[in-house]
């Protein structure tokens, strides 16, 4: 028997932290099958796959040829495989905008998008998957409502680094360079056009806070970065960095999370802010609350909140550090070792 590990589409943000997870274990009996948009060092037991369509599917071919009746693949990218393979599915899902229900998206743009595709994967082959895995409450809530025969969709529980984590207290003589950092890449549903409106709004009122975001070169081009920034000369900021070691650094030189997500399954931001001493500004949904409870929380349909929020935390600048919360205990989970060891 082998196991194998479906990574094909993990390669920045979310996705990408939670592959390094199980990288981290360096479980040579593991076999990955990883995006070769990855820049990571190649072991032997990596293969690299392209995430070109045509490609992904003359490989599932050679999988459904090779594999035997024994072997395991679990599909972390979480999706099901697109044709029935010979051997035990798990899936792991994380990913809610497949559903057009949780972010507004034009029926038309939708259906021409990669989101309306994997939907068509979703439904069509769920069929093939034995198991299913969850990182999240929120998660295994969205999956018991599309899923409703599976009963046994389990929690690998990874994030038990942060209920034992001694939160990075920030002191008063410590360089911040940024009052709030939004860690995203660019989606609909992450509404960075919310928060340009909102500081351009702010700008009026003569109030300008210093913003991190993260995205990209492309990215910047489609909400015209440059041209707003100097416009309206706003104190936003922007830095990209793949690696997530460097990554990390920019929450050391950042006050407040100010988070806008209108759909997450996990939203990490939100624990890794908490981890570094920041206090953590979101949306009023679910998700924002299910590990921590962040420090402020705020209707993403109200303008006006968020404007409050943001000027309140931006004048209470020395406010008191983030101390260590509860953390909420995930019922009925399996941790990230004791997955890797019993059931793959």
């Amino acid at each position: 028997m082998t196991s194998y590990i479906y990574a094909v589409g993990l390669h920045n943000q979310g996705g990408l932290n939670i592959l390094n997870r199980f990288l981290d274990k360096e479980n040579p009996k593991l076999v990955y099958f990883l995006d070769s948009r990855l820049d990571i060092e190649k072991k032997k037991n990596f293969h690299f796959v392209s995430s070109n369509l045509i490609k992904r599917f003359f490989h599932f071919l050679r999988l459904k040829k090779n594999l035997q009746k024994d072997d395991h693949v679990f599909f972390l990218n979480g999706l099901p495989p697109i044709i029935k393979l010979n051997c035990k599915i798990s899936v792991a899902f994380q990913n809610a905008n497949l559903f057009r229900e949780f972010y507004k998206i034009n029926f038309i743009k939708w259906l021409f998008s990669f989101d309306s595709l994997r939907y068509l994967n979703f439904v069509l082959n769920s069929k093939f998957v034995d198991n299913w895995y969850i990182f999240s409450p929120r998660a295994q809530e969205i999956l018991n409502r599309h899923i409703k025969k599976y009963m046994n969709i389990k929690i690998i529980n990874i994030y038990e680094e942060f209920r034992k984590i001694k939160v990075i207290e920030k002191n008063n003589n410590e360089e911040i360079i940024y009052d709030f950092i939004y860690p995203a890449s660019y989606m609909e549903h992450k509404n960075h056009k919310i928060l340009i409106d909102t500081l351009i709004d702010l700008s009026k009122q003569n109030i300008f806070p210093k913003v991190l975001i993260t995205l990209d070169e492309k990215s910047l081009l489609k909400i015209n970065f440059h041209e707003i920034v100097k416009k309206y000369k706003l104190n936003l900021y922007n830095k990209f960095e793949k690696d997530q070691k460097k990554f990390m650094n920019f929450y050391k030189v950042s006050r407040y999370l100010l988070y806008l997500s209108a759909n997450e399954t996990i939203g990490l931001p939100i624990l890794e802010a908490y981890s570094y001493g920041l206090k953590t500004i979101a949306p009023n949904l679910s998700y924002s609350s299910q590990f921590i409870q962040p420090d402020f929380l705020f209707d993403l349909n109200s303008k006006s909140e968020l404007k409050k929020v943001i000027i309140d935390c931006f004048k209470n600048k020395n406010s008191n550090n983030n101390k260590t919360k509860e953390f909420k205990y995930l019922k009925n989970s399996i941790n990230l070792d004791e997955f890797i060891k019993k059931v793959l």
